[in-house]
């Protein structure tokens, strides 16, 4: 059991109500870009998938993923504050198609706007500091109250650099994973131009959503992932090639677990015996192959 869909976009949208607005460097958070995030995600651009860790969500770049905590639904408030934090990095990967924004900076963005929905949600709860954070997150605390991040007063903040650099040395002393330079760019893959699974959905997007469980799909057969493999599309067909690794992506994505482990071990290396070990290396790009194999390995 994992949190949902809907509580991830139950907290964008929740984000996006209370007005949260601040830049961090070239970084803006903001209801728009927050909502942007939630778009994507009703398009199916962006997949949710339920993780393995109940203290932890993790959004990948690569395969556009975001995967949330293992806890049962529904999310409470300090929950959909950690979904948010994941959402500002996927928010990054959507605009960040120059490669601008330094990677330490997106860390901050993500915790800042964390904080800063805890503080608005729940204004007179403590939050427990993660581990190894204990003394980051009074840090955060302090620059959300003292440029109002709390409040609508605070809205189009710019958390000058003297503010950010303490904060970033900090955070380095957290953990191994967020020992960033000054220099380091956020990983980005520039969804909203250039990614393979973009596709804008034509149904319309809704504020709300209920709070549900992941549905049991059906296991992919080889025949079936081999028919989709083997389809043909022109070389000027970018869509269709498109539309196949999101079919493939999805179908991946949420196979049981078992046929995850065994689709990895054929796929993981050219098999000539096996047809669909063939098809998978002869009908993808490098590109795709990697994305699919990443989301195998993830599984696994």
């Amino acid at each position: 059991m994992a949190l949902s869909e809907g509580d991830v976009l139950n907290a964008l949208s929740a984000a996006a109500e209370l007005g949260i607005d601040f830049y961090v460097e070239n970084i803006h958070v903001s209801p728009e870009t927050l909502t942007t995030v939630r778009d994507h995600i009703r398009a199916g651009n962006i997949l949710i998938a339920g993780g393995t860790n109940p203290a932890g969500a993790v959004y990948d770049s690569d395969t556009d993923i975001l995967w949330t905590p293992a806890l049962v639904p529904p999310a409470d408030e300090e929950d959909k504050a950690l979904l948010v934090h994941e959402c500002v990095h996927a928010m990054i990967d959507i605009y960040n198609t120059s490669h601008r924004a330094g990677r330490a900076m997106g860390e901050l963005a993500a915790y800042l706007t964390q904080m800063t929905y805890l503080q608005r949600r729940i204004p007179n709860k403590t939050s427990n500091a993660p581990p190894g954070a204990v003394l980051f997150w009074p840090m955060l605390l302090k620059v959300v109250n003292d440029f109002d991040l709390g409040t609508a007063a605070g809205a189009g903040a710019h958390i000058p650099a003297n503010r950010l650099e303490p904060m970033r040395l900090e955070l380095m002393s957290v953990g191994t994973s967020y020992r960033y330079s000054a220099k380091m760019k956020a990983q980005s893959s520039g969804l909203s131009r250039q990614n393979p699974f973009l596709e804008m959905s034509p149904e319309p997007i809704y504020t709300r959503t209920t709070s549900v469980s992941y549905e049991a799909l059906p296991d992919p057969g080889d025949g079936y992932l081999i028919d989709v493999l083997n389809e043909k599309y022109s070389t000027s067909n970018v869509k269709g090639y498109g539309d196949r690794l999101r079919r493939l992506r999805r179908d991946f994505l949420y196979c049981s677990k078992p046929r995850a482990i065994a689709l990895r071990a054929r796929l993981l290396t050219r098999i000539p015996t096996d047809k669909l070990s063939e098809a998978f290396y002869e009908r993808l790009s490098h590109g795709g192959r990697a994305i699919l194999l990443k989301i195998l390995t993830m599984r696994s």
